[in-house]
């Protein structure tokens, strides 16, 4: 996202005058500096800003989204990198992570509460280098840079998830429940973000051995994502946001100010204005802009897809297809000529958007947008990038279950499912409706997740992870009906077309930003990220990912 500013932190913590910066850890006093649990609360807290942040929520990657211009991963034109920051900030953070560990074993504080949150962050980058890279190295322990480990082979994904899944669920017995923290801790890592985390795993990876055919035993994982998402759920510590002055937003609102540490997050990248560290979106989301396959996905108000529905308005008009549709089209991609009220503009104004300057799909991501304005330097706002809400748990438990059974009551319906679209006025899913009406369960479990978690990064992940991608990724990305429609004759106040010129249009009229013939998904290659180069010199046992 252009647009936005981090303000961001460096955590520099002291104990007495010990300067507490774990940067390079192996040249920290070992003395007296582990022997108070308070000391490992001070070493877990700069883990906390790689949570990730703002510019983690995007999907610019997969084909839900387009910015200003490609992108790399999404069309699938990029080479091996050099270097990635992504792995070297991992196992940096991998590295704290353990020697917080060593510590804590060394001087018998194996259970502490702080110790168990250093657990969690370790098991956090571990499943992040899984997903991206499948085998990857792996250490549980500290290293230092003659260590023969840093020479050896990948470890197994199989060996690695067993881990991580194995510690989430030990650390989720030494971790507060969220209602246990009090003020000064909001934002600690809880209970529920052990479980939550850990049914976030074992799906990714029950799906992976499903559709992927790799090792392992992919009922057990959709059992453990079944019963660590009902411990979330049946802990009754986490519920869906509802804004009180305005309802019906909800959804929309819980992205902003408001939904800061409300019911509906497990763990969040919290902003802290009063001592400078927070970011801004100006007027609008940064010049990215949504795609016609996420505009196509929304359901009408009956539940039926766009292809079924009498209620479809079709695309006539600039704002028809927005009609008589899941209320969340319209919460994720401004409709043009809505009257939004943004930080800068609390009156709320009827823009020209969208403008092929920013949105060249001509579909505004309205997502993330705050209108509460911040008369700070800047302007710049505190509303958290949220990792892990109630509503994904919700959506991971149904999926499970559908996966592990291949087919999902009604009854699992109702305490998943249909609580998230409940929100959004959608009526409930059930087996009925599904075949009464000639739809697919798998595909309406899906869609909901795809909608619901639309711009939050997770749809490139999710494509890969169901074995879907090479098929989706490869389609051309598309933005609204520009030809027969009122884009294409719609005037401003002093007369003039609105669109004077006509963007790159397919066969039936829609524009296109990035034709089918510059974009592609190799399925022996792309499923996988690459080893960066320089790592493989380092260590050639690595061994590159197949076909990079």
């Amino acid at each position: 996202m252009k647009n936005l500013i981090y303000i961001l932190f460096a955590p520099i913590l002291f104990l007495g005058c010990q300067d507490f910066d774990l940067t390079p850890e192996h040249q920290l006093s070992d003395g007296s500096l582990w022997d108070k649990s308070e000391h490992y609360k001070a070493g877990v807290n700069i883990l906390y800003p790689s949570i990730g942040s703002h510019s983690d929520a995007t999907d610019n990657d997969s084909d839900f989204s387009y910015a200003l211009g490609p992108n790399n991963i999404s069309n699938g034109s990029r080479d091996v990198p050099a270097s990635s920051n992504f792995y070297n900030n991992s196992y940096r953070d991998i590295r704290r992570c353990n020697f917080i560990i060593d510590r804590a074993i060394e001087n018998g504080f194996e259970s502490d509460r702080y110790v168990a949150e250093a657990r969690w962050f370790r098991a956090l980058f571990y499943f992040r280098l899984v997903e991206a890279y499948g085998d990857i190295p792996f250490y549980t322990k500290t290293l230092d840079p003659s260590s023969e480990e840093l020479f050896d082979t990948r470890t197994p994904r199989k060996e690695v998830v067993d881990f991580i899944l194995q510690e989430l669920k030990e650390v989720s017995e030494l971790l507060p429940e969220q209602s246990q923290l009090d003020n000064s801790e909001l934002g600690r890592i809880t209970k529920g973000a052990a479980n939550a985390l850990r049914a976030r795993v074992a799906l990714f990876e029950g799906t992976w051995i499903k559709y992927h055919g790799t090792p392992g035993d992919a009922n057990e994982r959709f059992d453990q994502a079944i019963t660590a998402s009902k411990a979330v759920i049946d802990s009754k510590e986490y519920s869906l946001f509802s804004y009180e002055s305005n309802p019906e937003q909800s959804y929309r609102y819980f992205f902003m100010e408001v939904g800061n540490d409300s019911k509906e997050q497990i763990v969040a990248r919290r902003y802290d204005l009063n001592n400078y560290h927070g970011f801004s979106l100006q007027v609008y989301e940064g010049f990215n802009s949504s795609t016609r396959k996420l505009a196509d996905l929304y359901l009408c108000k009956d539940g039926l897809p766009i292809n079924k529905s009498p209620l479809y308005e079709g695309r006539q008009l600039m704002i028809s297809e927005y009609e008589n549709r899941d209320s969340r089209m319209t919460m994720t991609i401004i409709p043009p000529g809505y009257y939004a009220i943004d930080r800068l503009d609390q009156e709320g104004t009827g823009q020209d958007f969208p403008e092929f300057l920013r949105e060249q799909t001509l579909y505004t991501t309205y997502k993330f947008l705050t209108e509460f304005y911040v008369d700070q330097t800047g302007h710049r706002g505190v509303f958290y990038y949220h990792m892990l809400r109630y509503a994904e748990v919700l959506l991971i438990y149904a999926e499970a279950l559908y996966e592990k059974n291949d087919g999902i009551t009604d009854a699992q319906l109702g305490e998943s499912i249909n609580i998230v679209r409940a929100r959004a006025g959608m009526p409930n899913l059930t087996n009925d409706f599904i075949s009464q009406n000639g739809l697919d369960i798998k595909t309406e479990i899906r869609r909901e997740r795809s909608i619901e978690l639309a711009h939050e990064g997770f749809r490139r992940s999710d494509l890969r992870r169901w074995k879907t991608a090479e098929i989706e990724m490869p389609m051309a990305i598309r933005g609204v009906q520009f030809k027969n429609t009122e884009y294409e004759t719609a005037i401003l106040e002093d007369g003039t077309l609105r669109y004077p010129y006509t963007p790159s249009l397919d066969n039936d009229g829609n524009i296109i930003v990035e034709p089918e013939d510059q974009r592609s998904f190799k399925i022996e290659r792309d499923y996988l990220e690459p080893i960066p180069s320089e790592e493989l010199l380092k260590n050639p046992n690595l061994a590159q990912n197949p076909n990079w």
